[in-house]
């Protein structure tokens, strides 16, 4: 009896091989990412795609716009979303990530300098104490400046380092397109980043069980280690409420205009939607968010 394969077994064999190359070792194909670990959504794999009578997308005003699926890393839709700009306070799911990667969530931190921390706060003062977890939630619910540079300063090296670290991450992350100048998303020259680059940063947020659960929060009270300084806020992100919301993160600056990565499932289909340098970026987002899922369908792998 003959052992192995038949000629058309074997050719059938290596088209088999061939084809899970295309979606394991072809990242880089276009309206494709590397698949991402799956935290945010479901056991199953699927593809985003258009409907055959699928209307186009709403005019907007966003100068960049990328819609993603986090799951699959299909790429849905874009508008300039290699165009480099401000992220706002945006920035701060790469400050978030860096400081889950360096402070056990329980673990109390003391502020130093927060009056130094200019615009958003969540009015902290020199010589508080938080724990690490409380100061997310101070800097993804409220968007808290000071939140932002209590973590960097207590960084082992000190805030410069903290930064370096940003840096270092969103090269990892193969992100070309960004650089960070500081923790909160004060505008400079040298802090940037695209629609793209910023949807798999947050991508790589949603991996990440706290980062998913503060964001989704609406309103939150917590209190520094004494129990006695009480901080109570409400998040600044307009959407959460509406179907499928749960996150993520806002920003603005004069020079940024409206920023908004939004997290949305329906279903048990995910998107990632970023808006930047908008004049709407609630409204804008949420039309965007009710287009995809009425013009695309999910096909199982």
């Amino acid at each position: 009896m003959k052992v192995g394969l038949s000629p058309l077994k074997f050719f059938n064999f290596l088209a088999f091989l061939s084809l899970v190359g295309v979606f394991v070792f072809l990242p880089s194909l276009p309206g494709k990412e590397p698949a991402a670990v799956k935290s945010a959504t479901t056991a199953n794999l699927y593809l985003p795609q258009a409907k055959l009578d699928a209307a186009d997308p709403p005019v907007v005003s966003a100068q960049a716009v990328y819609i993603f699926d986090p799951d699959s890393g299909t790429a849905i839709y874009e508008k300039n979303s290699l165009a480099r700009t401000y992220p706002a306070s945006t920035t701060k799911l790469m400050t978030a990530l860096v400081a889950l990667k360096t402070y056990e969530l329980n673990q109390v931190l003391t502020v130093k300098t927060a009056k130094n921390a200019d615009g958003q706060s969540i009015d902290l003062a020199r010589g508080d104490q938080l724990t690490v977890e409380n100061l997310l939630y101070g800097l993804l619910v409220d968007s808290g400046n000071d939140a932002a540079v209590t973590l960097a300063e207590n960084y082992p090296g000190g805030y410069n380092q903290f930064i370096a670290k940003m840096n270092d991450q969103a090269r990892k992350l193969g992100l070309t397109g960004t650089n960070f100048a500081n923790v909160a998303g004060f505008e400079n020259p040298d802090h940037y980043t695209t629609a793209r680059d910023l949807t798999l940063i947050a991508r790589e947020a949603i991996a990440n069980a706290a980062i998913r659960k503060i964001v989704s929060t609406k309103e939150v009270v917590f209190y520094d280690i004494t129990g006695k300084k009480r901080f109570a806020f409400e998040s600044t992100n307009k959407l959460l409420g509406l179907p499928g919301v749960r996150g993520l993160k806002t920003g603005w600056t004069p020079a940024s205009g409206e920023c908004l990565v939004t997290l949305v499932t329906r279903d048990g289909k995910s998107i990632l939607l970023t808006v930047l340098n908008s004049t709407d970026r609630f409204g804008e987002s949420e039309k965007l968010i009710d287009w995809v899922y009425a013009n695309y369908d999910w096909t199982t792998i």
